[in-house]
């Protein structure tokens, strides 16, 4: 019996770009593999939903999406701005009740996406983006340089331009590769983007202006940062944060990476059980055994723990190349077999 026997594997070869989110055929598809575990389905609700939805009648904040590499943060972002940006990809939703969720924001959004990769001040980057995007939109308008109005009252400006062309719309702006960029910055230039990023935050609210960035982990938690402590209190403080767990991961590995029917995870289960009396946690936790089977359950916890070296960190994607590895190979009959 071969391991390719006994799962439908679908392979992660590559990572999320948030920028081709833009082009219609490569939402389509990002919006199509999407996998909505139901602890992503309550946050999206929660966070994305609450502070995205254009009618809303409460306090409405920036969103933070936190994740590891490769464990689907830039994918989540891309489809909520995909969907936000063009409702026709409602339709492409794996699920009826994430349709519904979706369905509040779906093409109610003008939507700006880069990712950092500079050294330049954040305030420079944010705005010269919005200026070529809003030039694209034929929408005449540009920050003022020597204005001693706030960053804030900058992007009220920005918006009621916006506005004026695209009065049925809102602006979504969405940045992914954040963190890494702020660690980069030196304690001067860190305080004035920490600022910026919190006057983004308060631009969220009672605003049709709505901001989403990714990072690999929480700004506020960053031991980096914490002698900027006062200042990250005022940006969390003005930020709703969305934490992919390694729950999430675990359902993305079953439900699309190692999917299995009945058949198959009987078979699985046979074979497991030969070696219950050998194995911790087998017999306690045979199901997700079986439903995460030839990946050791304890695998992704420890892989998550791995902080220096982005390919390493990789998840989905490496787990996808070690299976890929083993697919034309016989399972053992002397040991489970697991990938550890």
């Amino acid at each position: 019996m071969k391991y390719k026997d006994l799962i439908h594997f679908e392979p992660i070869t590559s990572v999320i770009q948030l920028v081709n989110a833009a082009d219609l055929a490569v939402a389509k598809n990002l919006v199509k593999t999407f996998m909505f575990s139901k602890t992503i389905k309550d946050v999206v609700k929660e966070v994305v939903i609450k502070n995205l939805n254009p009618e809303s009648a409460t306090e409405t904040k920036g969103i933070q999406i936190v994740g590891s590499y490769g464990t689907g943060k830039s994918h989540l972002m891309a489809v909520v701005s995909a969907i936000a940006e063009n409702a026709e990809l409602l339709s492409h939703l794996e699920s009826d009740d994430v349709k519904d969720l979706l369905k509040i924001i779906a093409g109610k959004y003008k939507v700006l996406r880069f990712e950092m990769g500079t050294d330049k001040p954040l305030k420079d980057v944010v705005f010269a983006q919005i200026e070529r995007f809003l030039e694209k939109e034929k929408i005449k308008f540009a920050f003022d340089e020597n204005s001693t109005d706030s960053w804030k009252v900058e992007i009220s400006k920005m918006m009621a331009a916006v506005e004026e062309k695209y009065p049925n719309r809102c602006f979504l702006m969405v940045i992914d590769e954040m963190l890494q960029y702020l660690k980069g910055r030196n304690p001067t230039q860190l305080n004035n983007d920490l600022m910026l990023l919190q006057q983004l935050g308060e631009a969220c609210d009672n605003s049709r202006f709505k901001f989403m960035f990714g990072v690999q982990e929480l700004i506020y938690r960053a031991p980096e940062f914490q002698f900027q402590a006062e200042m990250l209190n005022k940006v969390e403080d003005r930020y709703s944060d969305l934490i992919i767990t390694k729950d999430d991961v675990s359902f993305v590995v079953k439900e699309r990476l190692l999917k299995k029917d009945i058949h198959q995870k009987e078979k699985i289960r046979e074979h497991l059980l030969k070696y219950a009396h050998m194995f911790e946690g087998i017999n306690t936790n045979l199901n997700e055994f079986v439903d995460l089977f030839p990946v050791h359950p304890n695998y992704i916890s420890y892989f998550e723990r791995i902080k220096h070296g982005k390919s390493q960190r990789e998840i989905l994607k490496v787990l996808s190349g070690k299976f890929e590895d083993l697919l034309e190979k016989d399972v053992p009959d002397k040991n489970p077999g697991l990938i550890t």
